[in-house]
């Protein structure tokens, strides 16, 4: 044997050892050489086929990635694996009993194959060609790149699995950006047109106009928007808030604004001043993100555009803020805080007289002489039940409407019967906050917490503000209610507390010096046989600046005002009324306090209801 043979077969043995067997050795040999022919034949097929894939993968990705989605709805899947299906058909043992991962899920009738992603099929085909690419550099075992071809294009299970995720993936993201557009946003802090009537295809429509309207009016609103569920017997605000589902449906914007109230999580709501600051459906959602991005405040009168609730959620949400208190929401930044202004005595007075000489003018017109009222006044209207202090709140209302229409006025009525609330809203102009004897105490204290707060917020703007309060008595009785118990308990029942927050309320009037100003007008109430009301006034009665007392006898006697002049005044009215005028004021006081209660009221009504003016008063003084 030559030395390859032995290398090959290892030692010769004797020849008279081997004999017979000599022949049987060569015929192995043949065999063997027979078998690496052959198995170099099926590599060589199986490079072949690997090529036929390859060929195939580049070809469907080729046609895949610029084809329009009429043109890959046309099965691409078995067009692209029919050839190599039916190589592999050929060559079983090859594919190592790997199930087909192109069959059974195709796709459905009228549905698109979306376009690669980076998830799943993507994956697996990039680690074929990655594992196929590998085979001319293995060597040795000529199967372990075959394998690693097949792992790449099937995975088995795993690879059909993750392809079915990708899909599903896909899928759910394009549901999701379809669901996004049909509702017209994307999150609460995104950003949209500044045009009013852009972001949506219909009509625009405003939430505060819609809240005024009359409940016939949006039933037939309703009615012609379709909508045939949760309007029949329901409160107008659920009504409102169907009606804007279905505008948002039909692709229509909506604009909301409302006072931001901040709860203790962080978040807030737009709440209607319409309503009186009441939570209800229709109320706008504030995020914290918000609130901290533009430093807002509870009390802060917010504008901007709003969209419908989404999955899960209950409220409308703000997409955008537009205004804060009537300005630009970077004017409102750099604004002091209403405990950091300085306050000041007031310095202006309000004009109460109107000079047209009727009944009700006599009210201001006696106000202006004996108890006048400046920007920053801190007032206590002191009366016995049914001594007309609600009219005179109506009266002085009015006068300040009439004579100094940029004053922001604000009529808090706390615990008052429903038709006093109506006939204030009907009789003045004004923005009337509400909370009715029927009402729990709890939201007493919200309703006065909201309207102080959005009063120091529109003075830090450098607004004059009035605030008109019935009665500081019925609040104070709700704080006590509210507040937890200190286990002190003062006379009639007052917790040591309770005053507390109702003086933080009384004592937000001020004039202040950097601009603007606070006016607090509250009633009190007296001899009404409770010791809790003489506590409560007796708590304020030296917090005020300004005090006018109504007496019962002379309401008895259906004399109206009803003021009791010697117990009236204002301090340092000398800041108020110029000096001519205090002269001539001082002279009138020294002759009515000699009389009586009521002969000086019915005096003084005599000689003013023949002049329409204070001036023309004091001139026919003079004469007389």
């Amino acid at each position: 044997m030559s030395d390859i043979e032995n290398k090959e077969n290892g030692p010769a043995a004797p020849a008279e050892a081997r004999g017979e067997t000599a022949p049987t050795e060569r015929v192995s040999r043949r065999e063997s050489q027979a078998a690496r022919a052959e198995a170099q034949a099926a590599r060589a097929a199986a490079k072949a086929v690997a090529a036929a894939r390859n060929e195939a993968a580049a070809a469907e990705a080729a046609a895949a990635a610029p084809a329009p989605r009429a043109e890959r709805n046309e099965s691409p899947r078995a067009e692209r694996h029919e050839a190599p299906r039916a190589e592999r058909n050929e060559n079983p043992p090859d594919r190592g009993g790997v199930p087909d991962m192109f069959g059974g899920d195709g796709p459905q009738p009228g549905q698109s194959v979306p376009p690669p992603q980076p998830v799943g099929s993507d994956d697996a085909g990039n680690q074929s060609q990655q594992g196929q690419g590998q085979n001319p550099q293995q060597g040795g075992n000529s199967n372990q790149g075959q394998g690693g071809g097949n792992q790449g294009n099937n995975n088995g299970p795993q690879g059909q699995q993750g392809r079915r995720e990708g899909r599903n993936r896909n899928r759910n993201r394009q549901n999701r950006q379809q669901q996004q557009q049909m509702r017209g946003g994307g999150g609460y802090d995104e950003e949209i047109p500044d045009e009013r009537n852009g972001g949506g295809s219909g009509p625009l429509i405003n939430l505060t106009e819609l809240k005024r309207k009359p409940a016939a009016a949006l039933l037939e609103m309703a009615e012609d928007l379709g909508i045939q569920e949760g309007v029949a017997r329901a409160r107008k605000q659920d009504v409102i808030f169907n009606i804007l589902k279905a505008h948002a449906r039909s692709g229509g914007g909506i604009w909301g604004e409302g006072v931001l109230e901040i709860l203790q999580d962080g978040f807030g709501f737009l709440r209607s001043g319409d309503e009186s600051y009441l939570a209800g459906p229709d109320d706008i959602y504030v995020s914290p993100s918000q609130i901290r991005r533009f430093n807002l405040r509870t009390g802060d009168y917010i504008t901007g555009r709003i969209r419908p609730p989404k999955d899960g959620e209950r409220y409308f949400a703000l997409l955008k803020v537009d205004d804060i208190n009537s300005e630009p929401p970077e004017a409102s930044k750099n604004k002091y805080l209403f405990e950091n202004l300085t306050p000041l005595f007031p310095r202006k007075a309000f004009r109460l007289e109107r000079g047209n000489g009727s009944s009700e003018d006599i009210t201001g017109r006696i106000l202006d002489l004996m108890s006048p009222v400046g920007k920053g006044q801190r007032g206590l209207i002191v009366s016995p039940p049914k001594a007309g202090k609600t009219m005179m709140l109506q009266n002085v209302a009015q006068a300040i409407v009439h004579n100094h229409p940029e004053v922001h006025l604000i009529i808090l009525l706390i615990d008052e019967r429903p038709e006093e609330v109506t006939e204030m809203q009907r009789g003045v102009r004004a923005e009337v906050i509400s909370s009715t004897f029927d009402e729990p105490a709890a939201r007493h204290v919200q309703v006065a917490d909201m309207v102080i707060e959005r009063a120091k917020r529109l003075v830090e703007h450098k607004r004059d503000v009035v605030i008109l309060l019935d009665s500081i008595t019925r609040l104070a009785r709700a704080y006590n209610t509210v507040v937890p118990s200190s286990g002190k308990v003062l006379t009639g029942g007052v917790d040591a507390n309770a005053l507390q927050r109702p003086k933080r309320f009384f004592g937000a009037a001020r004039n202040v010096e950097e601009g603007g100003s606070l006016t607090i007008l509250a009633t009190a109430l007296v001899d009404t046989g409770s010791k809790m009301d003489e506590v409560i006034y007796e708590e304020f009665k030296g917090t005020g600046n300004m005090e006018v007392h109504l007496d019962r006898r002379i309401t008895e006697k259906r004399v109206y005002p009803a003021i009791n002049i010697n117990r009236s005044g204002t301090r340092r009215e000398e800041l108020l009324i110029e000096p001519d005028m205090l002269q001539k004021i001082w002279i009138l006081r020294k002759l009515l306090h000699p009389m009586d209660e009521l002969a000086a009221m019915e005096f003084l009504l005599d000689k003013m209801k023949n002049t329409k003016s204070n001036d023309e008063f004091f001139n026919t003084m003079k004469r007389g």
